[in-house]
């Protein structure tokens, strides 16, 4: 579904909290139109992606990502010298809070010469799989975060997507940012694509990791 028209902040970051992002999107008439929409939809929008390049990267069957104006997005970047938790199967939240960090704004970091320039001391690593493309994640604990390419076609804005699981858990606990397109549906592998269409027949659900318990 389309995201609310009015103005909303979406927090996320890393698994360990080392890079924390926040989307700022203002009311509805101040977004930019898509492009390729024949001016019905407005950016940011979310999607579920099928296309083999996010498939790989991101290790799962699809990747869901909310695709933003570069503009809105502002980060904050731990330096290495910070005291962080130790990394582990249980997370444990880092004494620091979003309220005490310093943020800058996503331009400041992706730039539209296709250079990244995060700060030295930050854990904020790259990847470039193609000309162009440029996709970030987290040092430290490996966390996938974004994708950016440069230069964007015409008419575009400067764009950053971001990775839907990375979005703090309290933020998508409503229904507000839930995906309203598949993105490369013809690349889709089928059986996925069956899932999201006639859903998963019935599949056993358990409530954690032991099987013995099953979902009613």
């Amino acid at each position: 579904m389309p995201l609310p028209h009015t103005p909303m902040t979406i927090h996320g970051g890393c698994n360990c909290r080392a890079i924390r992002y926040e989307i700022n999107i203002p009311e509805h008439s101040k977004r930019p139109i898509h492009p390729y929409s024949e001016k019905t939809v407005r950016l940011p929008f979310i999607v579920i992606c099928h296309c083999n390049d996010c498939r790989r990267a991101v290790g799962g069957l699809t990747l869901a990502g909310i695709c933003n104006p570069t503009a809105f997005v502002r980060i904050a970047l731990l330096p290495r010298s910070s005291e962080l938790p130790p990394l582990g199967p249980t997370r444990i939240e880092p004494p620091n809070k979003d309220n005490e960090l310093t943020w800058i704004p996503a331009t400041h970091v992706f730039q539209p010469n296709s250079v990244l320039v995060p700060p030295e001391d930050s854990f904020l690593a790259t990847y470039k799989p193609s000309e162009g493309v440029t996709r970030t994640f987290c040092e430290r604990c490996g966390t996938n975060i974004t994708y950016s390419r440069h230069p964007m076609p015409e008419g575009w804005p400067e764009m950053l997507d971001i990775l839907m699981g990375t979005i703090d858990r309290e933020d998508l606990e409503g229904q507000d940012l839930r995906p309203e397109r598949h993105l490369w549906w013809e690349k889709g592998i089928e059986w996925v694509k069956t899932l999201f269409s006639e859903g998963d027949g019935g599949m056993l659900k358990h409530p954690l990791a032991r099987l013995t318990d099953v979902v009613p």
